[in-house]
């Protein structure tokens, strides 16, 4: 458990470092950008378009982590799939990092079997609420013809509400938070002006309750504002 939380950790502080160097880099690149827009009187009031992009998707997910399945429990069915849902809202500014807000609901895992000759059966999921960043692995002279253009890391932080529900004898519902992250990669394809679809694969990762899922989505993105 102890090296568990431990590799979850340093995977955590990895991304982040990525992230930090991205931003840091991408900051330079926006600095010697505007020297030479300074350089150019032409060009001192250009910038690019501001734009909402909203992006609904879903998939399949796999519970990844250690499942505590009670050793009462006998005739053991358990499932680590789940078909998970999102919803994102973000700001794309005229540079490369992005921010937003993410949520939506993922399966953990569930398990049934017999206690005492009794069905007994336990089902958990999450609704993550997370702040998220993102940035595409090209400079802003990119065009949606690029692969690096349409390729992108998001990582995010935020809480986790979890909620377990257990059938036997009765039903027992119960919710827990739990601070969190996820970290995701994706590929988006244009599909006009306003609508693109996207591949998505994402780690989510409910630290203080040790859950954590890996998910695959189809996401389709709407840009409903450009300013």
């Amino acid at each position: 458990m102890l090296n568990s939380k431990y590799m979850r950790g340093c995977l955590c502080s990895a991304v982040w470092c990525v992230f930090l160097l991205l931003a840091s880099q991408n900051v330079n690149g926006q600095q010697d950008q505007n020297s030479r827009l300074r350089k150019d009187s032409t060009n001192n009031n250009k910038r690019g378009p501001y734009t909402i992009v909203a992006s609904i998707g879903g998939g399949l997910s796999y519970y990844s982590t250690h499942l505590r399945v009670p050793a009462a429990l006998e005739q053991t069915h358990v499932s680590r799939f789940g078909v998970p849902t999102s919803l994102r809202l973000m700001w794309f500014p005229d540079h490369r990092l992005r921010v937003g807000l993410e949520t939506g609901w993922t399966t953990m895992y569930s398990y049934r079997g017999q206690i005492a000759g009794e069905s007994a059966h336990v089902y958990v999921s999450a609704i993550p609420v997370l702040l998220v960043f993102s940035m595409p692995l090209a400079w802003l002279s990119g065009t949606d013809k690029s692969l690096t253009r349409r390729l992108a890391i998001t990582a995010g932080t935020g809480i986790y509400i979890n909620h377990s529900r257990l059938d036997y004898a009765g039903t027992v519902m119960a919710n827990t938070n739990s601070l969190g992250w996820m970290a995701a990669g994706s590929y988006t394809y244009p599909l006009g002006r306003r609508f693109r679809i996207a591949g998505e694969l994402k780690w989510f990762d409910a630290v203080a309750v040790e859950n954590a899922a890996f998910t695959a989505e189809v996401q389709l993105v709407w840009r409903p504002f450009s300013w």
